[in-house]
């Protein structure tokens, strides 16, 4: 019997998700999640901002949320599993693969393909209450780079790694290695605009895996206050380019080149801090965050500012604002609002409102390249580690309307 592509894929993923619980994974906890239950992103995850490996506690939510056992279906290792560490303790491993089958927006007779969005592996060692050290690695960005000698989006890493340290609790802790700067809030899904440069044929703004060499202090005493301040090597961000009122490609940075070595990348470092204060009431039924952080080099600045506010077990809302100006070229700004209900543990259904603009130069019309996008959507955990992800998009730009369904497949562990 002939069997098709997708059938042939859908095949392959399942037999992966099987085999899943032998190699072990992670998903990244997300802003909706931590104005639901109340918990900050370090409570779950190994860094400040989230992201990247979760730690033991964030490995029992992500097993938590689900509609049926593993037996259920005739795998009860998903439920006898009690820890993602080895080593007693010390040792976390994980990982995350994301697929998303999706139809291009600009053409009516646009295929469905399956897009590998991420396939990262993590682990992270705790040599003692004070030291840490995690990594990422991407498979998929690995493939790209093999098959066709770039990553999927400018600026995309295939790995990360980085150490932190905190010899006291009450002072700030030290991250230094190649990792993701504090910016904005932490989302596992890239397409949203205010990560993205609006209009029809818009690209990454901060890609997927984004990172630098550098270091960042992070100080989060009290609890419902977190302040970052970093400072990194623009070798990524030396390679993004940007486009001329001419409509020629250029560097996004003027002061630094995409082949700089390492005299020239310290003459122009990148600049970033941050601040994000998320009280709760007395009660613990409302939980809240707002914030801002600010990334600069040379002649780009990426300004972001963000707000939620969260009923617990019930309810988020959150909002973003991104702006993004090239000296005296490329000017961006968007704002995504999202509102998610939690209907039952395995079951959060959302709606956002996202748009945006660019400007080539200042003295466009600040309404000539533009995104207006409604996503519809609900989050379904239907087994441990295990989630689909359903969208209707409705987009409209400059150039082209259309509505789509995307599915979103995330194994974590």
């Amino acid at each position: 019997m002939h069997r098709s592509p997708l059938y042939k894929t859908v095949a392959i993923v399942v037999a992966a998700w099987l085999l899943l619980p032998l190699c072990s994974h992670s998903l990244y906890a997300i802003p909706q999640f931590s104005l639901i239950t109340g918990n900050r992103c370090t409570n779950c995850h190994f860094t400040a901002q989230g992201g990247g490996g979760r730690n033991e506690l964030g490995w029992y939510s992500g097993k938590d949320m689900k509609l049926l056992r593993g037996s259920a279906i005739g795998l009860p290792v998903l439920d006898d599993m009690e820890t993602n560490t080895l080593a007693d303790g010390k040792l976390t491993i994980g990982g995350d693969v994301r697929l998303q089958a999706v139809r291009s927006p600009r053409s009516a007779d646009a295929p469905r393909v399956i897009i590998p969005m991420q396939i990262a592996l993590h682990a992270a060692y705790q040599f003692d209450p004070t030291f840490k050290i995690e990594a990422m690695l991407d498979a998929a960005a690995l493939y790209s780079v093999v098959k066709n000698g770039v990553t999927p989006y400018q600026g995309q890493q295939i790995w990360m790694a980085s150490a932190i340290l905190q010899p006291w609790k009450e002072l700030p802790s030290l991250r230094v290695g190649h990792f993701q700067p504090s910016v904005g809030m932490r989302y596992d899904d890239h397409t949203l605009l205010v990560r993205q440069i609006p209009g029809a044929n818009g690209t990454a703004l901060i890609p997927p895996n984004y990172a630098e060499y550098g270091a960042e202090l992070t100080y989060d005493r009290p609890q419902w206050l977190t302040l970052s301040a970093g400072v990194f090597l623009p070798s990524a961000l030396s390679t993004m380019t940007t486009i001329t009122p001419s409509g020629e490609l250029t560097s996004l940075l003027k002061a630094v080149s995409s082949t700089a070595g390492i005299s020239e990348l310290l003459r122009s470092p990148t600049l970033t801090a941050r601040v994000v204060v998320s009280p709760r009431t007395e009660d613990h039924r409302f939980n809240t965050y707002f914030g801002a952080s600010v990334l600069n080099n040379d002649v780009f600045t990426l300004v972001n500012a963000f707000a939620g506010i969260g009923l617990t077990n019930y309810l988020s809302l959150m909002a973003e604002y991104a702006r993004s100006g090239v000296e005296n070229g490329r000017q961006t700004q968007a704002v995504s609002v999202e509102l998610m209900g939690q209907a039952f543990v395995w079951l959060l259904p959302f709606v956002r409102y996202e748009y945006g603009t660019t400007r080539i130069s200042p003295q466009s019309s600040p309404t000539a390249i533009f995104t207006s996008q409604i996503v519809l959507g609900g989050q379904i955990f239907p087994l441990p580690f295990l989630e689909f992800r359903p969208e209707y998009r409705i987009t409209t730009t400059e150039v082209f309307s259309s509505q789509r369904w995307t599915v979103q497949m995330h194994l974590f562990f």
